[in-house]
């Protein structure tokens, strides 16, 4: 049994709280947020402490793990307050707002010897598992080109609308387009350089176009971010052109998956998703548990089996990170950047 501190208690928090309570092998004990209020809604269903403050629920519960669901600018803090516990952490991502501080994490957990995941939930969404397979398997030949889209509507629903200030998010960029970034490095490894053209509001890069450059016969490229409006519906797409057939992916559709194999009639696959108790229609822009279970459900198995992360490392984050990064350099000087 796993014992599961939660940090922070809203929108993410209360969709990993939710799947805490269907994984038999955790026991969430206690919920800390800045808003006594807010933590209460994801800790008292399962019988959990409410704390306000995160030293005294680490110094008053008996934890293994630590869930950080804060603010990207806190999460560099944080991880290291709970490394320093003797904590396993899982931390939202980004892994954090610059490499400096992804550095200082990844050095803290590996120095108190603890097991550190970021919460990049796509390498565990059940139709981008799908993907890997195929690619892994070479099903339909090697992967030569991938095109991606994550948009979505302009968040306003976050704690003191801190997604909305750059200092703090990243911006859409940092926040949601590094979901394809990610997947992308997972998929096709990491680039030597990128080419990127954006929209900025202020100081803040809301939209993105991205064209991700590698040695021999592949090609990348991804489209995300919220520079939209209020109807605009939240859709997250892939186009894979493999050797011998093309898959495509569009949450907005359905069928949402499609296989066009070369010389064959076009299928839409069944995709075996984690049972859970139905789906639980969210605040947000996600209808489902699926990745969110299958990451934490992963990462709690890595704890029991006392095994480091593998599918998703913390260098895998910190390149994630690079490669956004070295985009945002791209959009301000209308250069090729190299990674």
């Amino acid at each position: 049994m796993v014992k599961v501190g939660i940090v922070g208690a809203g929108f993410m928090g209360q969709m990993h709280g939710s799947v805490y309570a269907l994984l038999p092998e955790t026991d969430l004990v206690a919920v800390t947020d800045l808003q006594e209020e807010t933590a209460r809604k994801v800790a008292e269903p399962q019988g959990a402490a409410v704390y306000t403050d995160f030293s005294e629920m680490v110094a008053n519960e008996e934890l293994d793990m630590i869930d950080i669901c804060l603010p990207t600018y806190l999460h560099c803090d944080y991880t290291i307050k709970a490394a320093r516990a003797r904590k396993h952490v899982l931390c939202e991502k980004p892994i954090a707002l610059n490499l400096e501080e992804a550095d200082k994490m990844i050095r803290a957990t590996e120095a108190a010897r603890v097991k550190f995941m970021v919460a990049h939930c796509i390498r565990f969404w059940p139709e981008y598992i799908y993907l890997k397979q195929l690619t892994q398997e070479g099903t339909f030949g090697e992967l030569r080109a991938l095109s991606c889209s994550r948009l979505s509507p302009p968040v306003t629903w976050t704690w003191e609308d801190w997604m909305s200030d750059p200092q703090k998010s990243g911006s859409a960029v940092m926040d949601l387009h590094i979901h394809d970034v990610d997947l992308i490095l997972y998929l096709m490894g990491k680039p030597y350089s990128v080419f990127a053209e954006g929209i900025r509001d202020a100081h803040a890069w809301n939209h993105i176009f991205t064209v991700y450059n590698y040695e021999g016969k592949k090609a990348a490229m991804a489209e995300g971010g919220w520079r939209t409006t209020s109807e605009f519906p939240f859709s997250m797409a892939f186009r894979a052109y493999f050797e011998r057939g093309v898959v495509e992916f569009n949450s907005a559709r359905q069928p949402s998956l499609t296989v066009y194999p070369e010389g064959q009639k076009a299928y839409s696959p069944q995709i075996e998703k984690p049972k859970v108790q139905g789906g639980r229609e969210t605040a947000g822009n996600i209808a489902e548990l699926g990745g969110y279970f299958n990451e934490i459900q992963y990462f709690v198995g890595c704890i029991l089996e006392d095994t480091d992360p593998s599918v998703l490392t913390p260098e895998d984050a910190r390149t994630s990170l690079e490669i956004v990064l070295a985009e945002i350099k791209s959009a301000e000087t209308g250069r090729e950047v190299k990674v």
